[in-house]
């Protein structure tokens, strides 16, 4: 997909060493990225609320800080790509890193409300109602993550780029923390078994 609207958005996008290419490339992934993270946000939410599990409302609201990362890579795009100026004679292009380090923060973020979270359910456990369409959504949810992990992997090693480097590392994450989760609903769907909060 992002091959094609490259294709189709990118005028010259073979020549990923001109800064305004690469400049459209992080945009452009990260506009899929906040689109692809809010369908996912929406569709764990619901499929958290009508199973009771907090493992998977969890998952939903990291996929929504997903789409924030997505914004914080988006904007930094927007801002290496500026032409150098009086006060940055050498470019934006350092601005590209920041964001890199404002996504591994918002993981760390991500990763403490999971915590807190976590604890509260194993000290209040409730059953988990698994159905099929709140396994379906687990299962498009790990294949969804796969290929944005895929694609910005290779979006980084066309443009050298941190940002989405680490983008790709926390799709492959994301998409063996929701198997964890499918796991886990599948436990208290097939065995009976509620390890909800501790996953």
């Amino acid at each position: 997909m992002i091959s094609l609207l490259s294709r189709l958005l990118i005028k010259d996008y073979e020549n990923t060493g001109d800064p305004g290419v690469r400049q459209k490339y992080g945009m452009l992934c990260g506009s899929v990225g906040i689109f692809l993270n809010v369908l996912l946000f929406a569709g764990k939410f619901l499929a958290g609320w009508f199973s009771h599990s907090v493992a998977i409302t969890a998952d939903a609201f990291n996929n929504l800080s997903d789409a924030g990362s997505s914004v914080v890579t988006l904007v930094g795009f927007h801002m290496a790509g500026q032409k150098p100026d009086p006060d940055h004679p050498f470019g934006h292009g350092r601005i590209e890193y920041i964001s890199g380090l404002i996504v591994a923060f918002i993981i760390l973020l991500m990763a403490f409300e999971l915590l807190q979270s976590s604890v509260q359910k194993i000290l209040h456990p409730e059953e988990v109602t698994a159905t099929p369409l709140v396994i379906a959504i687990l299962i498009i949810s790990i294949c969804v993550k796969l290929y944005m992990s895929l694609y910005n992997r290779s979006v980084a090693k066309k443009i050298d780029s941190a940002a989405m480097d680490a983008t790709a590392k926390d799709s492959i994450s994301d998409s063996l923390a929701t198997a964890v989760v499918l796991a886990t609903t599948l436990l208290a769907r097939f065995a009976g078994i509620q390890i909800d909060g501790w996953c």
